[in-house]
């Protein structure tokens, strides 16, 4: 234990002492205290002020029975079991909206798919007898193209070319000249104009069969072969070239072509 000297008499006492023992000087401060209710300044050990009769703390911490400590933990148990049950009922809504969320949009994208194949099936329908009415009509043109063209040539009568090669009673010299007057004919214009005006039809449709379904790729490659002997067959028609006899030989290869790649797409309309 160290000593030291009381400031006021200058004995030595204890540096742990709270008043000299010699002089009664007050070496270490007490910590004042009042009361909560009046103010009151307390005097060291009063259990209630001498003023208004309000209990005095005593500034000892209250401690804690076991059996309280073990209640409490088995409120933070009970709890965190709590929590941890509407964690996972959060979790398992979240799941349910995920599926569900998931499962709509696999049900959107095969309704899409479905109406996609709908509407292609629909056009490659549609372009396909397009084609056949306009090859029809080219076949009846060109067909006629020839006969005009033989007949000037040759100098045959006949009741649908006469006109044409014999317009003013006798044949004319140059079957250029009986072509001519076919194709200005208004009746036969009328039937070229309607072939032009078929083509256009046909190759708009063909624009909306591009990149088909897979479902559908053959039957694309089929539609495509068609409409390259439709074309064909009815450019003949509308411009003839050549020969009578290249003519004639490229007509007819071009119809015969054009009816077989008909009956090849005919199949997978069935379907």
């Amino acid at each position: 234990m160290a000593m030291m000297e009381c400031p006021n008499c200058g004995e030595q006492v204890s540096d742990k002492a709270k008043k000299c023992v010699h002089c009664g000087t007050v070496l270490i401060p007490e910590e004042k205290r009042y009361c909560k209710e009046c103010g009151t300044e307390l005097e060291e050990g009063v259990t209630e002020c001498p003023k208004c009769g309000c209990p005095v703390d005593s500034g000892e911490k209250e401690e804690v029975a076991p059996q309280q400590v073990e209640v409490t933990g088995v409120k933070i148990a009970k709890k965190s079991k709590k929590i941890i049950a509407i964690a996972a009922v959060v979790v398992l809504i979240v799941a349910l909206i995920a599926v569900a969320v998931v499962q709509g949009q696999k049900k959107k994208a095969a309704e899409e798919a479905a109406k996609r194949m709908e509407e292609y099936s629909a056009n490659l329908e549609l372009v396909t007898y397009s084609m056949l009415s306009g090859a029809g009509d080219a076949e009846t043109c060109g067909n006629l193209v020839k006969k005009v063209w033989y007949n000037a040539i040759y100098e045959e009568r006949d009741d649908d070319t006469d006109k044409y090669t014999r317009p003013k009673g006798y044949f004319v010299s140059d079957f250029n000249d009986a072509l001519q007057n076919l194709y200005s004919d208004s009746s036969f214009s009328l039937k070229v104009s309607g072939i032009e005006d078929n083509q256009d039809t046909v190759n708009s449709l063909m624009k909306k069969l591009k990149n088909p379904p897979d479902e559908y790729a053959d039957a694309y490659e089929a539609v495509t072969e068609l409409y390259d002997a439709y074309l064909t067959l009815t450019n003949l028609a509308t411009d003839p070239s050549g020969s009578l006899q290249t003519f004639s030989s490229n007509f007819n290869d071009a119809d015969s072509e054009a009816l077989k790649c008909f009956n090849a797409v005919q199949m997978y309309l069935e379907e």
